[in-house]
């Protein structure tokens, strides 16, 4: 038993008045002659007692009442597990990431979720300050609020398609318990748990990245969620080209690969939308990968999605791709390019995939030993290593005159080396460099290496500061150089120089939630919504909610066209285990299974049950009871009359 509000208590004092009042109580009484004095003072006994009774029992009652008052102000505690606690600063982290939206049975992940969260802030009263931190919305600005605001605010709450982190959103709610400075604090976590929504889930090298453990802070942690039935099935990847973007009046593909899900089950249907027209269909096993043939298109935008058949989680059945459709480029030959470059460059122009040009009027621009490579230029240039070490003076002296800080050098210790690093979309794995040069350059010169030798060299060097494109690549592309001329890769190389590579192609699809990088030729971007948001300069959007195609406006003329796909990681369902938990919540969290026992888990500070309302209701009772008695003290009770005396 204790007290709230203790000093209260020294309104019990006020027992006095009542206790003084009965005791200095004075009651006047008249003499009378009387006859038959016998009888009238055996009826004056007996009403004296009833008085005197009814008096005691007033005096009690007014006690009782100041008492009951007292005890309310001071808001008595019975001991248990109640409702009353100090005041709390509580923080909600609610998962409404996209694995929220999958279906059990007739609801959502989401809506058990949405009512455990409001069952766990039952208790709140008044004077506690409750925060909701959607995980599925890191962009999200939460501040504190009243009890009522906070149940509003998990009413409201809908899925995001972007990822939940858990691990961001326990650390920020430590830190507003702490800053909060409260009587009590403690976190709500109510999520369905998946691994990868921790940070430690996705590491490659095995470290943990758990918040800090802070036992002043309770963590609750709802886990009234059965792991899923079967494994979740879910679109991977759907790339167009190969990587190479299409190319007007040629026939591409897209490749999809189909993930999760059952390897030994049945086919899944695969269909393909462009211009929200079926332009493909095709089935694959979990598991698997298939190619949709598809085109020729225009020049232009080309969009669309690739869906499966929806499982339990529905949102990630679906991926969405956009590219642009360009002529073929116009390609020159700068000098004696060797062979096998010539080879390549006639095989794509009779596949329509390229067009020969002369320097001046090209688009792409390959200088063998910087051969045809003239300061200025417009064109994409590529500029690969002379067999000759003797004409490096000649191809530095060309880079110097573009503005390019970066050198040839002769590497005289390299002997045979392999591909370590590659970030061209084409497989070179198995090339092998027998010649090259090493590529040098003052610290802080741009330039992005694309492929690095196993010696750690780098081999194919991008720079793009924005003038002109140039490729730089360490080898002669000759079969003394390296084994790439006589590759399967060679081919496709080629290509990726003359029509994938510097040509502004459509960007990598972006996952939900991640920023929209723009041009600061774009005003405007309409979201798959509809909903159009101006660009105040920033070049980049923040607000990638939902999935689909996002369109890069300028006024009303189309700039670009961006796909936002839902983050893989969100459909790993595979929940977290006991020993990760530990580590990346905290040893000291309280985990409640049974969904039952939730709100009476939460608030553990609880001090017991307040009973100021059974006090005041006892009060207002005795209050009725005082008046009733002191009503009825006032009718005299009826007795015999003697008769009155002879006069004689």
């Amino acid at each position: 038993m204790s007290f709230l509000n203790p000093l209260f208590l020294l309104a019990a004092a006020a027992i006095a008045v009542p206790l003084a009042l009965h005791l200095f109580h004075r009651q006047e009484t008249r003499r009378v002659v009387f006859p038959a004095l016998r009888y009238l003072l055996r009826t004056e006994k007996e009403h004296a007692r009833r008085i005197r009774l009814r008096q005691l029992l007033l005096l009690l009652v007014r006690c009782a009442i100041i008492l009951l008052l007292a005890l309310a102000g001071a808001r008595l505690v019975v001991s248990g597990r109640g409702a009353a606690h100090p005041p709390t600063a509580v923080v909600v982290i609610l998962d409404n990431s996209l694995s929220s939206g999958r279906v059990l049975g007739e609801d959502r992940v989401l809506d058990r979720l949405q009512t455990a969260a409001l069952d766990g802030l039952s208790a709140a009263t008044s004077e506690d300050r409750v925060w909701v931190l959607r995980a599925g919305e890191p962009w999200d600005v939460a501040v504190p609020g009243t009890p009522d605001q906070a149940r509003v605010r998990i009413r409201t709450t809908e899925m995001s398609a972007g990822r939940g982190d858990l691990s961001s959103a326990l650390r920020r709610a430590r830190q507003l318990v702490a800053d909060a400075d409260m009587a009590g604090g403690e976190i709500h976590i109510v999520s369905d748990l998946q691994a990868s929504a921790f940070d430690a889930a996705s590491d490659p090298a095995g470290e943990t990245t758990d918040a800090a453990d802070d036992p002043d802070i309770p963590v609750l942690v709802w886990a009234g969620l059965d792991a899923p039935d079967a494994p979740n099935r879910y679109l991977q990847e759907a790339a167009i080209g190969g990587g190479l973007p299409p190319l007007a009046n040629n026939r591409t593909e897209i490749a999809v690969t189909l993930a999760g899900g059952d390897p030994e089950g049945d086919e899944v249907p695969v269909r393909l939308f462009i211009d929200d027209r079926v332009r493909g269909a095709a089935e694959v096993r979990p598991g698997g990968s298939t190619v949709l043939p598809v085109g020729p298109f225009s020049p232009g935008w080309v969009s669309g999605w690739v869906e499966a058949d929806p499982d339990a989680l529905r949102d990630d059945d679906r991926r969405w791709f956009a590219v642009p459709v360009r002529p073929p480029p116009t390609v020159a030959l700068g000098g004696e390019g060797g062979p096998f470059v010539g080879s390549a460059l006639d095989v794509l122009t009779d596949a329509g995939r390229a067009i020969r040009s002369g320097p001046g009027t090209a688009d792409v621009v390959i200088a063998p030993g910087g051969a045809g490579f003239v300061a200025g230029t417009t064109a994409r240039t590529v500029v690969i290593a002379p067999a000759d070490a003797a004409l490096l003076p000649a191809v530095n002296r060309r880079l110097a005159d573009a503005g390019i800080d970066w050198r040839f050098e002769a590497d005289e210790g390299g002997g045979e080396a392999g591909i370590a690093e590659s970030q061209v979309p084409v497989d070179i794995e198995s090339v092998r460099v027998r010649q090259r040069y090493r590529l040098t350059a003052p610290a802080g010169t741009p330039g992005q290496v694309l492929v690095r030798l196993s010696d750690g060299a780098p081999w194919i060097i991008a720079l793009d500061d924005g003038r002109a494109p140039v490729l730089l690549i360490a080898s002669p592309l000759d079969e003394r150089a390296s084994t790439l001329p006589v590759d399967a890769a060679m081919i496709p190389l080629v290509e990726w120089i003359v029509t994938g590579w510097g040509a502004g192609g459509g960007r990598p699809a972006l996952r939900v939630g991640e920023a929209l990088p723009l041009s600061s030729a774009v005003t405007e971007v309409e979201t798959p919504d509809g909903e159009r948001l101006p660009v105040d300069g920033s070049l980049e959007l923040r607000t990638t909610r939902t999935a689909g195609i996002y369109r890069a406006l300028r006024g009303d003329s189309l700039v670009e066209l961006l796909a936002v796909n839902p983050p893989v990681r969100e459909s790993l369902l595979t929940p977290l285990t006991d020993d990760a938990a530990e580590v990346l919540i905290g040893s000291d969290a309280e985990w409640v299974d049974d969904p039952g026992d939730w709100s009476g888990a939460t608030f553990t500070r609880r001090q017991g049950y307040e009973s100021w309302r059974v006090l005041l209701a006892l009060a207002l009772l005795l209050l009725l009871l005082e008046s009733w008695i002191a009503a009825s003290g006032g009718r005299q009770p009826r007795t015999a009359t003697a008769p009155a005396p002879n006069p004689t």
